[in-house]
C-alpha cells in the first residue's frame, strides 16, 4: 500500500451462523486458533488447532483457507499456518518451513497466503505436495486451488470459483484500507459474495495491517456487512510486548471464549 504499508486479510466462513475466536498471544507470534470442526449448531464438539490466521514478531502475515478434507487420514493444514509463522522470518524462510512439514506427514488440502514487507506468495497444499507462487504485490484465494485443480469433492464448488473473481476484481482497484474492508463486506452475489450467506456463513473478518507504529489487527464478529464493531487491536509483538498489553488484546479481542490467552 502507499507509505510501505501491507496488509493480509481473511474471512472465516463456518457452518454455522455463531463463532467463538480462541487467541493466542505471545511476545514471537499473535494467532487465531483454527479447527476441525465445521457444521451444526453444537460447539461442543470443536476442536481446535494451529492458526488459521496470524502475524509474528518479524512481520510476517500468514492465512490459510479450506479446500477439502484430503487425504482423510492426513493433519489438519491450519497447523501449518502456525508453523509457519512460529519457525519463519519471512515469506522464503516460512516456505522452507512447510516444505520440511511436508516432507513427514500429509496435510489436508488448502491455500496459504504469505506476506512480508517485500513478497506476496500463495502457497497451494495437496496431501505432501506444496506450490508456491510468488505474486506481483496483490493475491487472494478463496476455497479451491488454482493450481492444482478444481475437484467434484471440494468442500465449496458453488461460489469458491465465483468468489475469487469478485475479490480479484475489487482487490485489483484497491487503493488503501478502506476498499478491502469494503472488498469484505460485498455482495456481488446478491445475497452473498465475499461476505457469505450461503451454506457457509462469515462468522469474522480479520486484518492484519503492519503500519509505522506496529502491526494492527481490525477483527469484526458476525457478518462484516451487519452493525457488529470492529476493533483495531495494536498487537503487542517483539519489542512492544508486555504482559499487561496482551491481556488488553486478549481483553478486548471479540470472542466469548477465554480458552487460550498469554504466554
Amino acid at each position: 500500500m502507499p507509505g510501505g504499508d501491507y496488509l493480509l486479510f481473511k474471512n472465516k466462513d463456518f457452518g454455522r451462523m455463531n463463532f467463538d475466536d480462541q487467541v493466542v498471544v505471545s511476545r514471537d507470534v499473535f494467532g487465531i486458533r483454527g479447527t476441525t470442526s465445521w457444521a451444526g449448531t453444537d460447539s461442543e464438539g470443536d476442536q481446535f488447532s494451529g492458526f488459521s490466521i496470524g502475524a509474528n514478531k518479524h512481520g510476517l502475515f500468514c492465512a490459510d483457507s479450506n479446500v477439502r478434507e484430503e487425504p482423510p487420514s492426513g493433519t489438519n493444514y491450519d497447523v501449518l499456518t502456525e508453523i509457519a509463522l512460529t519457525e519463519g522470518s519471512d515469506v522464503a524462510t516460512a516456505v522452507e518451513a512447510l516444505q520440511q512439514a511436508l516432507s513427514a506427514e500429509s496435510f489436508w488440502c488448502a491455500n496459504l497466503m504469505l506476506v512480508d514487507p517485500s513478497t506476496v506468495a500463495v502457497v497451494e497444499i495437496k496431501g505432501s505436495e506444496l506450490h508456491c507462487s510468488l505474486e506481483p504485490g496483490l493475491a487472494t484465494r478463496t476455497n479451491h486451488h488454482v493450481h492444482f485443480g478444481v475437484t467434484a469433492t471440494d468442500d465449496d464448488v458453488v461460489t469458491s470459483a465465483d468468489r475469487l473473481d469478485w475479490s480479484y476484481r475489487r482487490l485489483s482497484r484497491a487503493a488503501g484500507l478502506l476498499d478491502v474492508l469494503e472488498l469484505q463486506r460485498s455482495h456481488d452475489g446478491g445475497q452473498t459474495g465475499i461476505c457469505n450467506h450461503s451454506s457457509y456463513e462469515t462468522v469474522y473478518s480479520y486484518v492484519l495491517m503492519r503500519t509505522d507504529d506496529g502491526i494492527h489487527l481490525l477483527v469484526t464478529q458476525g457478518h462484516p456487512c451487519g452493525d457488529g464493531l470492529t476493533q483495531d487491536l495494536l498487537l503487542p509483538l517483539g519489542e512492544s510486548w508486555s504482559r499487561e498489553a496482551a491481556a488488553e488484546v486478549r481483553a478486548a479481542f471479540p470472542s466469548a471464549d477465554r480458552s487460550t490467552g498469554i504466554c
